[in-house]
């Protein structure tokens, strides 16, 4: 209501989102196959932070679609070596861990809307930067993770991937 925007601009901030997101993943994963990034993850959630806090303070739709840019980046760095450690700690059970993975992913976007509902609705668009500290918090443990990954990638010695004959190019 503050912003009076129409669908077209609704759109569009759930396609900045969106872009950055899921169509930058894969060139983050293409770029982490080549060398793993350990603090990544913390990467990735720093900009979810910058984003939310942005969001929290927009005055204007251009801002509001910039920090919808920066949580979909955080997204983007966030999850291709992220994925890689669910499978490293998964202790074999390589299926269970990504589904838990997957599982946790799925949780957090379905809460978006409830919470919105439940907190930034009657508290209004500064409350957004109570997520921040979430997001806060996350950086601290994600770059605890970091620290426990960083040897466990430096030990291994990349194996030489063969594609196999039939495999598209």
């Amino acid at each position: 209501d503050a912003y009076a925007l129409n669908f077209a601009q609704i759109g569009m901030i759930t396609l900045a989102f969106q872009f950055t997101a899921s169509l930058l993943q894969p060139v983050v994963g293409h770029v982490t196959d080549k060398k793993a990034q350990p603090f990544s993850l913390a990467v990735g959630m720093g900009s979810t932070f910058v984003g939310l806090l942005l969001l929290s303070v927009a005055s204007s739709y251009p801002a509001i679609l910039i920090a919808a840019a920066l949580v979909g980046l955080g997204s983007a760095v966030f999850h291709p070596e992220s994925a890689r450690i669910a499978r490293l700690a998964s202790g074999g059970r390589y299926g269970f861990a990504q589904s838990v993975f997957q599982l946790g992913g799925s949780f957090g976007t379905s809460m978006g809307p409830v919470l919105a509902a439940l907190i930034v609705v009657p508290f209004g668009q500064g409350s957004i930067a109570w997520f921040s500290s979430i997001a806060f918090l996350a950086i601290v443990i994600l770059w605890r993770i970091g620290v426990w990954y960083k040897p466990q990638i430096t030990a291994r010695k990349t194996a030489a991937v063969h594609a196999h004959p039939d495999a598209p190019s």
